[in-house]
């Protein structure tokens, strides 16, 4: 367990001045700012009625659907391509720590990038929303729904585990930035014709959005955290058990 941890906070090390740990931040906050800027510049809410439900759905249905995907796309292969990039895979597994070890602290740092975003998404959400409201007075956006927006923005983030842990393996078993993001840039270009589909509610693209519906929540929710930790699994075992040049 101490070499696990000990891999984990190497991990981080590895990531200072990248464009991983900057993305952590920027890709929420474009997801936010485009809704702001749709709401102050079009949106329109019949007097009296609370436009926080409407602005915080909006923001997090675009992250769902768009930027989550890709964004995990992205994330997964640029923390990996730092080993293949300096061909250090080798190193790595010549030092005298268990190589699941290694590989898992890669696998769960994707996780908890991917977690910190979301908690950015939130904080982004609360900041343009109110500020939004003092732009435009007539959207009545009172107090702060933090139950709301915890909700929105974290139902996506736990339906995404099973999409992590894939391109956590893509990124990880293959050598190639462009393999994984084609890949991913693929898959959601599917998603986006295919979410209107019975067998949209299992494509594990669409869970981040149909997790924040009512009829396809379950599913998403369920595959997705489970499907994930189980995939997560077999990923680590299988980029152990490789060949290294």
């Amino acid at each position: 367990m101490t070499a696990f941890f000990r891999a984990l906070g190497t991990e981080w090390l590895k990531l200072r001045r990248t464009l991983a740990l900057w993305m952590i931040v920027v890709a929420p906050l474009i997801v936010v700012l485009l809704q702001f800027f749709i709401g102050y510049d079009r949106m329109k809410v019949p007097e009296n009625i609370q436009a926080w439900p409407m602005f915080v759905q909006s923001s997090c249905a675009l992250w769902a659907i768009f930027m989550m995907p890709l964004y995990i796309t992205l994330e997964t292969a640029l923390l990996n391509n730092i080993e293949h990039s300096a061909k250090s895979w080798k190193q790595l597994f010549a030092l005298p720590v268990p190589r699941a070890s290694l590989v898992a602290a890669k696998m769960l740092t994707s996780f908890l990038m991917i977690g910190l975003s979301t908690v950015v998404l939130c904080v982004a959400i609360v900041i343009f929303g109110k500020l939004l409201s003092f732009l435009r007075p007539q959207f009545l956006m009172e107090g702060i729904p933090v139950e709301l927006i915890a909700t929105k923005a974290f139902l996506p983030f736990v339906a995404s585990w099973l999409i992590i842990a894939i391109h956590s393996w893509i990124s990880a078993r293959w050598q190639g930035f462009a393999l994984s993001l084609g890949i991913g840039i693929g898959a959601v270009f599917f998603a986006v014709f295919a979410s209107g589909a019975r067998a949209g509610a299992f494509y594990p693209w669409l869970f981040p959005l149909n997790s924040l519906g009512d009829e396809r929540s379950f599913i998403a929710l369920t595959v997705g955290s489970i499907g994930g930790i189980l995939f997560a699994a077999f990923a680590t075992w299988d980029v152990t058990r490789r060949d290294v040049l």
